[in-house]
């Protein structure tokens, strides 16, 4: 997938292209401390590559996976505190950014093809986590609020294909997913709670104003008066909890989030985004 760019709203742009299924926690280490707790495990990556509705790859190379064909690949990293010696602009700040390793052996993986079993290498990147003000939208397109988005890259200097489904060699692969890494790890949990009430109270809510409707409609003109009353202040505490609990789901990591013994959550999926030329990308034109 690609998209013409400027300099000025190239951090905005997250175009699904591909897609991360699974983050999986593998491994638990000593968090440091002076950075987000992502630096504490290591995670296992599962690439599910293949044509996604509205990507530009088959108009940048026509025939690129129109058969329907997928190629997974799966990798571990782990998000280092070390400070990375390059930036990517549709990353973050260089300021802010850190290496990325790949921990898979020899930093490669596997996968089969109609040739066989195909060695694929992947080099290490750089990582960011950006802390969003507003609500951002997610892989599927829903309006969503992590505490954080994470953002990094990897190389894959040796590419891969299988049948018409291509990462074509020394290609720069960028990710985008939400994780949920506040330092007190009952963060999540105490919101989660708050949420679990205003599910209840909205339950409660509608139930008491069946209850109002099938009275009112036995009762004199003043009974119905005054049950359209209640009605009325009904629906605003209706139109209060339910925007609470939408702001609530748009905050919480999602069903199936990736749970880490320290605490941190990361987004089920994501997305990708490749770079299509070798243009600067502070220059007009870079392709994403």
């Amino acid at each position: 997938l690609y998209l013409n760019v400027s300099p000025k709203n190239i951090q905005s742009i997250m175009i699904r292209s591909f897609l991360i299924t699974v983050l999986i926690l593998i491994t638990h280490q000593e968090a440091v401390l002076s950075l987000s707790p992502l630096t504490g495990p290591q995670w296992k990556l599962n690439l599910d590559v293949g044509l996604q509705p509205g990507t530009w790859m088959p108009k940048r190379f026509p025939g690129w996976a129109e058969s329907g064909a997928r190629l997974g690949l799966d990798l571990r990293v782990e998000f280092t505190s070390k400070k990375s010696k390059t930036g990517e602009s549709l990353v973050g700040p260089r300021e802010d950014t850190y290496e990325l390793a790949v921990t898979s052996p020899d930093g490669k993986c596997t996968f089969v093809s109609e040739r066989g079993q195909e060695v694929v290498e992947f080099t290490s990147g750089g990582w960011c986590v950006q802390r969003p003000t507003d609500n951002i939208r997610n892989a599927g397109g829903s309006l969503v609020k992590p505490a954080g988005l994470l953002r990094f890259w990897l190389d894959c200097p040796s590419g891969a294909k299988r049948r018409d489904v291509e990462i074509k060699e020394g290609t720069r692969i960028y990710f985008t997913t939400g994780v949920w890494d506040d330092t007190d790890p009952n963060t999540v949990k105490s919101q989660d709670d708050a949420y679990r009430k205003v599910l209840e109270e909205l339950k409660e809510l509608t139930n008491e104003t069946r209850e109002i409707r099938k009275e009112s409609e036995d009762g004199n003109l003043l009974q119905n008066f005054l049950s359209f009353r209640t009605l009325v202040d009904k629906s605003k505490d209706f139109d209060k909890l339910n925007a609470l609990k939408l702001r609530y789901e748009r905050e919480l990591p999602p069903t199936g989030a990736s749970v880490a013994s320290n605490g941190v959550q990361m987004a089920p999926t994501g997305s990708l985004v490749i770079k299509g030329n070798s243009t600067p990308d502070w220059v007009p034109g870079s392709e994403y």
